[in-house]
Protein backbone atom coordinates (compact mmCIF):
# COMPACT_ATOMS: atom_id res chain seq x y z
CA UNK A 1 0.00 0.00 0.00
CA UNK A 2 0.60 3.51 -0.52
CA UNK A 3 0.49 5.61 2.56
CA UNK A 4 1.38 9.41 1.31
CA UNK A 5 5.18 9.12 0.85
CA UNK A 6 6.46 5.57 2.34
CA UNK A 7 5.61 2.78 0.16
CA UNK A 8 4.88 -0.26 2.44
CA UNK A 9 5.63 -3.97 1.06
CA UNK A 10 5.13 -7.21 2.33
CA UNK A 11 7.54 -9.36 2.37
CA UNK A 12 7.33 -13.55 2.27
CA UNK A 13 8.21 -13.52 5.62
CA UNK A 14 4.97 -11.26 6.29
CA UNK A 15 6.80 -8.07 7.28
CA UNK A 16 6.67 -5.06 6.27
CA UNK A 17 9.59 -2.53 4.20
CA UNK A 18 9.49 1.02 3.80
CA UNK A 19 11.16 1.07 0.13
CA UNK A 20 12.81 4.07 -1.26
CA UNK A 21 13.24 3.65 -4.72
CA UNK A 22 14.57 6.21 -6.82
CA UNK A 23 15.67 5.73 -10.63
CA UNK A 24 17.31 1.84 -9.46
CA UNK A 25 18.39 3.00 -6.26
CA UNK A 26 17.22 1.26 -2.98
CA UNK A 27 17.12 2.08 0.70
CA UNK A 28 15.19 -0.47 2.68
CA UNK A 29 14.00 -0.11 6.67
CA UNK A 30 12.63 -3.14 8.24
CA UNK A 31 9.23 -2.99 10.38
CA UNK A 32 8.30 -5.64 12.94
CA UNK A 33 4.71 -6.78 13.95
CA UNK A 34 2.76 -6.24 16.46
CA UNK A 35 1.08 -10.31 17.16
CA UNK A 36 -1.35 -8.61 19.31
CA UNK A 37 -3.09 -6.86 16.47
CA UNK A 38 -1.44 -8.47 13.43
CA UNK A 39 -0.16 -5.03 11.48
CA UNK A 40 3.25 -4.00 11.14
CA UNK A 41 4.80 -1.72 13.71
CA UNK A 42 7.51 0.86 13.37
CA UNK A 43 10.42 0.68 15.06
CA UNK A 44 12.26 4.11 14.37
CA UNK A 45 8.98 6.52 15.38
CA UNK A 46 5.78 4.88 16.88
CA UNK A 47 8.08 2.61 18.97
CA UNK A 48 11.22 4.26 19.38
CA UNK A 49 11.97 6.23 22.42
CA UNK A 50 11.58 10.38 22.74
CA UNK A 51 14.74 12.57 22.06
CA UNK A 52 13.87 14.21 25.10
CA UNK A 53 14.12 13.52 29.00
CA UNK A 54 14.94 14.19 32.57
CA UNK A 55 13.39 13.46 36.43
CA UNK A 56 11.90 16.96 36.59
CA UNK A 57 8.40 17.16 36.66
CA UNK A 58 8.42 21.11 36.08
CA UNK A 59 10.74 20.47 33.07
CA UNK A 60 7.98 18.00 31.25
CA UNK A 61 6.00 21.09 32.12
CA UNK A 62 7.14 22.98 30.09
CA UNK A 63 7.37 20.95 27.33
CA UNK A 64 4.39 19.65 27.17
CA UNK A 65 1.90 23.08 28.16
CA UNK A 66 2.85 25.18 24.81
CA UNK A 67 1.21 22.35 23.02
CA UNK A 68 -2.74 22.63 25.56
CA UNK A 69 -1.18 19.31 27.47
CA UNK A 70 -1.76 20.30 31.23
CA UNK A 71 -0.49 17.39 33.40
CA UNK A 72 -1.14 16.17 36.97
CA UNK A 73 0.87 13.90 39.40
CA UNK A 74 1.39 13.05 42.55
CA UNK A 75 4.50 10.97 43.65
CA UNK A 76 4.53 7.55 45.25
CA UNK A 77 6.22 7.26 48.77
CA UNK A 78 9.79 6.56 47.87
CA UNK A 79 9.77 5.55 44.40
CA UNK A 80 11.33 8.18 41.92
CA UNK A 81 10.32 9.22 38.15
CA UNK A 82 11.72 9.95 34.98
CA UNK A 83 10.14 10.66 31.97
CA UNK A 84 11.11 10.90 27.71
CA UNK A 85 8.95 13.53 25.89
CA UNK A 86 9.31 14.79 22.38
CA UNK A 87 6.79 17.07 19.99
CA UNK A 88 6.90 17.26 16.51
CA UNK A 89 5.13 20.40 15.29
CA UNK A 90 3.30 20.77 11.16
CA UNK A 91 1.49 22.72 9.75
CA UNK A 92 -2.17 21.99 10.46
CA UNK A 93 -0.63 18.97 12.88
CA UNK A 94 1.34 17.77 15.72
CA UNK A 95 3.09 14.68 17.18
CA UNK A 96 3.82 13.86 20.69
CA UNK A 97 6.13 11.31 22.35
CA UNK A 98 5.66 10.42 25.91
CA UNK A 99 7.31 7.43 28.10
CA UNK A 100 6.66 7.85 32.13
CA UNK A 101 8.15 5.63 34.41
CA UNK A 102 6.49 4.01 37.26
CA UNK A 103 5.98 5.33 40.66
CA UNK A 104 3.56 8.85 39.82
CA UNK A 105 -0.18 9.24 39.03
CA UNK A 106 -0.87 11.33 36.43
CA UNK A 107 -3.28 13.03 34.70
CA UNK A 108 -4.15 14.94 31.56
CA UNK A 109 -6.19 17.17 30.61
CA UNK A 110 -6.31 19.79 27.26
CA UNK A 111 -6.85 23.60 27.14
CA UNK A 112 -7.69 25.81 24.26
CA UNK A 113 -9.08 22.55 22.00
CA UNK A 114 -12.06 23.55 20.26
CA UNK A 115 -12.36 21.86 17.14
CA UNK A 116 -9.35 19.49 17.52
CA UNK A 117 -9.08 15.91 16.85
CA UNK A 118 -6.69 13.55 18.53
CA UNK A 119 -5.70 10.10 17.70
CA UNK A 120 -3.50 8.32 20.29
CA UNK A 121 -1.35 5.06 20.34
CA UNK A 122 -0.84 3.15 23.90
CA UNK A 123 2.31 1.62 23.18
CA UNK A 124 2.58 0.17 27.06
CA UNK A 125 1.07 0.86 29.75
CA UNK A 126 -3.27 1.46 30.88
CA UNK A 127 -5.11 4.51 30.39
CA UNK A 128 -8.64 5.42 31.31
CA UNK A 129 -10.48 8.61 29.61
CA UNK A 130 -12.72 10.27 30.86
CA UNK A 131 -15.15 12.04 27.90
CA UNK A 132 -18.36 13.61 28.55
CA UNK A 133 -18.59 12.17 31.61
CA UNK A 134 -17.96 8.58 30.34
CA UNK A 135 -14.94 6.19 31.38
CA UNK A 136 -13.35 4.77 28.15
CA UNK A 137 -10.38 2.14 29.52
CA UNK A 138 -7.61 2.25 26.74
CA UNK A 139 -5.65 -1.10 25.43
CA UNK A 140 -2.60 -1.26 23.51
CA UNK A 141 -4.70 -3.28 20.50
CA UNK A 142 -6.98 0.17 19.72
CA UNK A 143 -6.74 3.49 18.32
CA UNK A 144 -8.15 6.11 20.76
CA UNK A 145 -9.94 8.83 18.67
CA UNK A 146 -11.33 11.62 20.71
CA UNK A 147 -12.64 14.88 19.82
CA UNK A 148 -10.83 17.09 22.40
CA UNK A 149 -13.17 19.47 23.61
CA UNK A 150 -15.15 15.92 25.29
CA UNK A 151 -11.93 14.78 26.65
CA UNK A 152 -12.36 15.84 30.35
CA UNK A 153 -9.28 13.97 31.47
CA UNK A 154 -6.84 10.85 31.20
CA UNK A 155 -5.63 8.84 33.81
CA UNK A 156 -2.33 6.98 32.69
CA UNK A 157 -0.74 4.25 34.95
CA UNK A 158 2.54 2.50 34.30
CA UNK A 159 2.68 -1.14 33.79
CA UNK A 160 6.34 -3.00 34.69
CA UNK A 161 7.74 0.15 34.78
CA UNK A 162 6.67 2.03 31.84
CA UNK A 163 3.42 3.83 29.82
CA UNK A 164 4.45 4.71 26.50
CA UNK A 165 1.90 6.80 23.80
CA UNK A 166 2.23 8.76 20.74
CA UNK A 167 -0.67 11.40 19.83
CA UNK A 168 -1.00 12.79 16.41
CA UNK A 169 -3.44 15.71 16.84
CA UNK A 170 -5.32 17.59 14.14
CA UNK A 171 -5.69 20.85 14.51
CA UNK A 172 -8.99 22.99 14.11
CA UNK A 173 -8.59 24.72 11.12
CA UNK A 174 -8.06 21.17 8.81
CA UNK A 175 -10.96 19.61 10.94
CA UNK A 176 -13.32 21.96 10.36
CA UNK A 177 -12.91 22.18 6.45
CA UNK A 178 -13.12 19.07 6.19
CA UNK A 179 -16.51 18.60 8.61
CA UNK A 180 -17.80 21.48 7.22
CA UNK A 181 -17.49 19.98 3.43
CA UNK A 182 -18.66 16.67 4.22
CA UNK A 183 -21.64 17.82 6.43
CA UNK A 184 -22.12 21.22 6.71
CA UNK A 185 -22.46 23.60 9.59
CA UNK A 186 -21.53 20.83 12.53
CA UNK A 187 -19.26 20.62 15.70
CA UNK A 188 -16.79 18.33 16.16
CA UNK A 189 -17.82 18.21 19.80
CA UNK A 190 -21.28 17.03 18.36
CA UNK A 191 -20.48 14.18 16.21
CA UNK A 192 -20.19 11.66 19.28
CA UNK A 193 -17.45 9.84 17.59
CA UNK A 194 -16.46 6.28 18.53
CA UNK A 195 -13.57 6.88 20.97
CA UNK A 196 -11.77 3.50 19.94
CA UNK A 197 -11.02 1.30 17.01
CA UNK A 198 -9.47 -1.74 16.93
CA UNK A 199 -6.22 -1.64 15.13
CA UNK A 200 -7.32 -5.16 13.61
CA UNK A 201 -9.62 -3.66 11.43
CA UNK A 202 -9.44 -2.51 7.87
CA UNK A 203 -9.85 1.24 8.88
CA UNK A 204 -7.57 0.94 12.45
CA UNK A 205 -4.89 -0.43 10.04
CA UNK A 206 -5.18 2.48 7.01
CA UNK A 207 -5.57 4.93 10.24
CA UNK A 208 -2.23 3.49 12.02
CA UNK A 209 -0.32 3.91 8.87
CA UNK A 210 -1.45 7.64 8.74
CA UNK A 211 -0.33 8.48 12.09
CA UNK A 212 3.01 6.45 11.26
CA UNK A 213 3.28 8.37 7.53
CA UNK A 214 2.37 11.73 9.93
CA UNK A 215 5.10 11.06 12.28
CA UNK A 216 7.53 10.29 10.14
CA UNK A 217 7.17 13.05 7.95
CA UNK A 218 7.43 15.38 10.93
CA UNK A 219 10.52 14.31 12.87
CA UNK A 220 12.53 13.97 9.42
CA UNK A 221 11.32 17.26 8.14
CA UNK A 222 9.68 16.26 4.96
CA UNK A 223 6.09 18.11 5.79
CA UNK A 224 7.71 20.80 7.22
CA UNK A 225 9.19 21.12 3.34
CA UNK A 226 6.41 20.17 1.75
CA UNK A 227 3.02 21.99 2.85
CA UNK A 228 0.74 19.91 0.15
CA UNK A 229 1.63 16.95 0.86
CA UNK A 230 0.82 17.45 4.83
CA UNK A 231 -2.61 19.29 4.01
CA UNK A 232 -3.67 16.20 2.18
CA UNK A 233 -2.30 13.83 4.78
CA UNK A 234 -4.34 15.63 7.39
CA UNK A 235 -7.35 15.59 4.83
CA UNK A 236 -7.10 12.16 4.11
CA UNK A 237 -6.85 11.33 7.84
CA UNK A 238 -10.05 13.32 8.92
CA UNK A 239 -12.24 12.05 5.96
CA UNK A 240 -11.48 8.31 6.57
CA UNK A 241 -12.27 9.09 10.03
CA UNK A 242 -15.58 10.38 9.21
CA UNK A 243 -16.49 7.81 6.46
CA UNK A 244 -15.54 4.57 8.70
CA UNK A 245 -15.52 5.63 12.51
CA UNK A 246 -19.16 5.16 13.97
CA UNK A 247 -20.56 8.63 14.47
CA UNK A 248 -24.16 10.78 14.90
CA UNK A 249 -23.96 12.22 11.26
CA UNK A 250 -22.51 8.63 9.72
CA UNK A 251 -26.17 7.59 8.35
CA UNK A 252 -26.22 10.60 5.67
CA UNK A 253 -23.03 9.20 4.30
CA UNK A 254 -24.64 6.06 3.23
CA UNK A 255 -27.49 7.70 1.58
CA UNK A 256 -27.52 8.52 -2.22
CA UNK A 257 -25.99 11.39 -2.85
CA UNK A 258 -25.69 13.40 -6.41
CA UNK A 259 -22.73 13.77 -8.54
CA UNK A 260 -21.53 16.74 -9.25
CA UNK A 261 -22.77 18.91 -12.15
CA UNK A 262 -20.70 19.01 -15.22
CA UNK A 263 -19.97 22.84 -14.49
CA UNK A 264 -18.62 22.50 -10.84
CA UNK A 265 -16.49 19.68 -12.01
CA UNK A 266 -15.13 22.11 -14.56
CA UNK A 267 -15.16 25.19 -11.65
CA UNK A 268 -13.08 22.59 -9.75
CA UNK A 269 -10.51 21.82 -12.81
CA UNK A 270 -9.96 25.52 -13.02
CA UNK A 271 -9.52 26.21 -9.22
CA UNK A 272 -7.01 23.78 -9.27
CA UNK A 273 -4.73 24.69 -11.66
CA UNK A 274 -5.38 28.83 -10.50
CA UNK A 275 -3.96 27.79 -7.20
CA UNK A 276 -1.50 25.37 -7.98
CA UNK A 277 0.91 26.77 -5.66
CA UNK A 278 -1.42 26.43 -2.52
CA UNK A 279 -1.16 23.47 0.01
CA UNK A 280 -5.28 22.37 -1.57
CA UNK A 281 -7.27 20.17 0.21
CA UNK A 282 -10.26 18.74 -1.90
CA UNK A 283 -12.28 20.56 1.05
CA UNK A 284 -10.67 23.39 -0.46
CA UNK A 285 -11.98 23.06 -4.16
CA UNK A 286 -15.05 21.33 -2.94
CA UNK A 287 -16.14 24.91 -0.95
CA UNK A 288 -14.82 26.99 -3.60
CA UNK A 289 -17.01 25.72 -6.23
CA UNK A 290 -20.27 24.98 -3.59
CA UNK A 291 -20.19 21.09 -3.66
CA UNK A 292 -19.61 18.45 -0.54
CA UNK A 293 -16.54 16.64 -0.92
CA UNK A 294 -18.83 13.04 -1.86
CA UNK A 295 -20.33 15.00 -4.83
CA UNK A 296 -17.11 16.26 -5.93
CA UNK A 297 -15.58 12.64 -5.95
CA UNK A 298 -18.36 11.46 -7.59
CA UNK A 299 -18.23 13.86 -10.43
CA UNK A 300 -14.89 13.62 -10.84
CA UNK A 301 -15.03 9.60 -11.38
CA UNK A 302 -17.85 10.34 -13.73
CA UNK A 303 -16.47 12.97 -15.81
CA UNK A 304 -13.04 12.41 -16.07
CA UNK A 305 -12.38 8.60 -14.80
CA UNK A 306 -10.71 9.66 -11.56
CA UNK A 307 -10.47 11.04 -8.60
CA UNK A 308 -10.02 14.69 -7.30
CA UNK A 309 -6.57 14.27 -5.67
CA UNK A 310 -5.52 11.76 -8.18
CA UNK A 311 -6.21 15.19 -11.15
CA UNK A 312 -4.54 17.25 -8.74
CA UNK A 313 -1.67 14.72 -8.37
CA UNK A 314 -1.50 14.93 -12.32
CA UNK A 315 -1.48 18.34 -12.94
CA UNK A 316 1.09 18.90 -10.04
CA UNK A 317 3.47 16.68 -11.96
CA UNK A 318 2.86 18.39 -15.20
CA UNK A 319 4.40 21.64 -13.39
CA UNK A 320 7.00 19.68 -11.81
CA UNK A 321 7.62 18.25 -15.67
CA UNK A 322 7.86 22.19 -16.78
CA UNK A 323 10.56 23.15 -13.97
CA UNK A 324 12.70 20.53 -14.87
CA UNK A 325 12.54 21.55 -18.09
CA UNK A 326 13.79 24.87 -18.12
CA UNK A 327 17.48 24.78 -18.32
CA UNK A 328 18.23 27.80 -15.36
CA UNK A 329 16.46 25.65 -12.87
CA UNK A 330 18.95 24.65 -9.77
CA UNK A 331 17.24 22.71 -7.58
CA UNK A 332 17.57 19.16 -7.49
CA UNK A 333 15.09 16.88 -8.63
CA UNK A 334 14.12 15.87 -4.59
CA UNK A 335 13.53 19.29 -3.52
CA UNK A 336 11.38 20.01 -6.77
CA UNK A 337 9.03 17.12 -5.65
CA UNK A 338 8.74 18.32 -2.07
CA UNK A 339 7.51 21.83 -2.92
CA UNK A 340 4.69 20.00 -5.20
CA UNK A 341 3.61 17.74 -2.87
CA UNK A 342 5.88 14.47 -3.30
CA UNK A 343 7.38 12.98 -0.49
CA UNK A 344 8.02 9.70 -1.59
CA UNK A 345 10.69 9.94 -3.95
CA UNK A 346 10.59 6.37 -5.51
CA UNK A 347 6.83 6.88 -6.14
CA UNK A 348 7.53 9.82 -7.63
CA UNK A 349 9.90 8.58 -10.30
CA UNK A 350 7.44 5.85 -11.32
CA UNK A 351 4.97 8.73 -11.64
CA UNK A 352 6.88 10.98 -13.47
CA UNK A 353 8.35 7.86 -16.14
CA UNK A 354 4.38 7.18 -16.44
CA UNK A 355 3.12 10.50 -17.42
CA UNK A 356 6.49 11.59 -19.44
CA UNK A 357 7.99 8.37 -21.13
CA UNK A 358 11.05 9.30 -19.13
CA UNK A 359 12.54 9.88 -15.60
CA UNK A 360 12.88 13.48 -13.62
CA UNK A 361 16.62 13.61 -14.08
CA UNK A 362 16.51 12.63 -17.42
CA UNK A 363 14.49 15.92 -18.21
CA UNK A 364 16.94 17.52 -16.30
CA UNK A 365 20.06 16.26 -18.63
CA UNK A 366 18.27 17.43 -21.26
CA UNK A 367 17.22 21.23 -20.54
CA UNK A 368 20.15 21.60 -19.82
CA UNK A 369 21.94 20.38 -22.63
CA UNK A 370 25.84 18.58 -23.19
CA UNK A 371 28.68 19.38 -20.53
CA UNK A 372 31.19 21.09 -22.95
Amino acid sequence: MEAFGFWLVRSQSGRYVRQWDIEGRRDRFAYGRNPAVGICMVEDILAGPPTRSGSSFQELLELLRPHGINAHSSPKPGESFRWQADVAVGAGLDVVRTELSAGWDWRYSYGNTAGELALSLLNAGKAEMLISGRSVQRTPSELAIVSLPTLQEQKVEAVGGRYASVTLTLHTSMVTKVLSATFGNTALEDLNLTPKVDLSTSAGQILYELIRASAAGLYDGILARSPKAGALLSEAAIQLILENVPHRLIDRLNRAHLNAPPRHVRRAVEYMRANLHLPLTIADVAGTVGVSSRSLQSGFRKIHGTTPVAYLRQIRLEAIHHELSRPENLLPVSEVALKWGFTHMGRFAALYRSAFGLYPSDTVRQARGPIS
